[in-house]
């Protein structure tokens, strides 16, 4: 019986809220592409194909994660005054314009790596910052804590632990070391139709912002 009853919460949630399931996967794209890419593909890019100074790499990332957790704070202030949507749809929109001019830039040294690494995290702070309460909203209170769960783990599955793999692959087959930059701008495309559809599907706390 208990086994049973386990397994209710997420028939109940795939048979009544299948579509906001697939929106919440689709919110999360672009912020998931872009932590699997910067926390575990950048580190070895910039060394082993860029062949930027190992420590040097290992300090311009952790500065960017520096801005990037205040860019968060900074986004979950702002979320009270603007649609949690809008930031959100600003910071992939951001993530999709700039991705391939940042890998350029990376590939071509024309931009400080420390100053490249503080704006992509401060970009990513947007959506970082902002999902959590687009999640939340897409679920009524009774699979809520089902709907999140399921949504947070498939879709960093997905797009954030895919996404080193994908960049790898898309670099050894095409040659080209921006490749990473077409992952990240494919995610971005998905999580901004996924913002598009959010106030569609979702309940309460969208309607008080």
């Amino acid at each position: 019986m208990r086994s049973l009853a386990s397994r209710l919460p997420f028939r109940e949630l795939l048979g009544t809220h299948a579509r906001p399931v697939l929106v919440g996967c689709a919110v999360l794209a672009g912020t998931a592409c872009f932590n699997g890419l910067f926390f575990s593909h950048m580190p070895a890019y910039l060394a082993g194909v860029l062949k930027y100074d190992p420590r040097q790499a290992v300090f311009s990332q952790l500065a960017g994660v520096v801005v990037s957790s205040g860019a968060i704070l900074a986004t979950g202030a702002m979320a009270s005054r603007i649609p949690p949507r809008y930031l959100l749809r600003t910071g992939v929109a951001l993530l999709l314009i700039f991705a391939r001019p940042f890998y350029r830039g990376l590939e071509s040294r024309s931009i400080n790596l420390t100053l490249a690494l503080m704006l992509a995290g401060l970009a990513a702070g947007l959506t970082n910052g902002s999902f959590a309460v687009l999640l939340t909203d897409l679920f009524p209170t009774n699979v809520r804590f089902t709907g999140v769960a399921l949504v947070f783990n498939v879709a960093f599955t997905v797009f954030s632990g895919l996404s080193p793999l994908v960049a790898t692959t898309l670099i050894r087959e095409s040659g080209q070391v921006v490749s990473p930059a077409y992952v990240m701008i494919v995610s971005a495309v998905i999580a901004l139709a996924g913002s598009l559809a959010v106030r569609r599907y979702g309940t309460r706390a969208l309607e008080l912002t």
